[in-house]
């Protein structure tokens, strides 16, 4: 099968994908361009998910089932955090709505696969998939978490966050990695595609970390600052 026709629509669909998140991003949180885009960058991510079905059937024939497993449970890490980000906010003011079967489903299925990608990271020596592993554990056990704890205020605007940040590394690491390899040649192979992987993860977990101190309620009890990057 032509490179061109497995990568060709996957590198299309993302580079409209990354247009998309940064004019979300850029736009003034809460408002309508804001919430215009984001739909568009949601939108993105159905044929997105359907432009890696010929990139995973050619891992059937070339690296054999371990790496499809992967690449289902990326396609399941994406799902989930979109499905979070946009229903965090459609449910804002209902957490039995947001926490209802798709959200209880997502949260096993994305645990689950968590932990079988990390016992084929550590049986074959694959620091990249064991890497990968940790976030369905963690988001999928946050997300199990979630439902015996009784939520703040602005629940809905930590797991939109929770989401966007997410999104921001499954948007952002095929670039990196791109990136690292046109600037720094010499230093392609695996350990630079799992540096820019995981590096990528790394970065969107602090991004996390800063927007939950510019966003979220603090103690004092003060509103969301929704307009600070207006």
């Amino acid at each position: 099968m032509s490179s061109l026709l497995v990568y060709g629509p996957h590198a299309i669909v993302g580079l409209m994908a990354l247009v998309f998140f940064w004019r979300t991003l850029l736009a003034a949180k809460g408002s309508t361009p804001h919430r215009t885009w984001g739909r568009r960058y949601l939108m993105t991510l159905l044929p997105l998910l359907l432009s890696v079905l010929p990139i995973t059937a050619q891992a059937v024939v070339a690296e054999g089932p371990a790496t499809v497993v992967q690449l289902v449970y990326l396609a399941v890490v994406l799902s989930t955090a979109g499905w979070t980000a946009w229903r965090a906010v459609q449910d804002r003011g209902d957490v039995i709505r947001f926490t209802g079967p798709v959200y209880r489903a997502l949260a096993g299925t994305l645990l689950g696969l968590g932990s079988v990608l990390m016992v084929i990271g550590i049986a074959r020596w694959d620091v990249l998939a064991f890497g990968f592993s940790m976030i369905g554990i963690i988001y999928g056990g946050a997300m199990l978490g979630f439902l015996g704890r009784r939520p703040d205020d602005d629940w809905w605007l930590g797991w939109h966050l929770n989401g966007i940040c997410l999104l921001f590394a499954a948007t952002h690491a095929s670039f990196v990695g791109l990136l690292l390899r046109v600037t720094l040649p010499q230093y392609d192979g695996r350990v630079m595609h799992a540096s820019a992987q995981l590096g990528t993860i790394a970065f969107a977990y602090l991004l996390r970390q800063w927007m939950a101190r510019r966003y979220q309620r603090r103690r004092t009890g003060t509103e969301p600052n929704l307009q600070a990057l207006a």
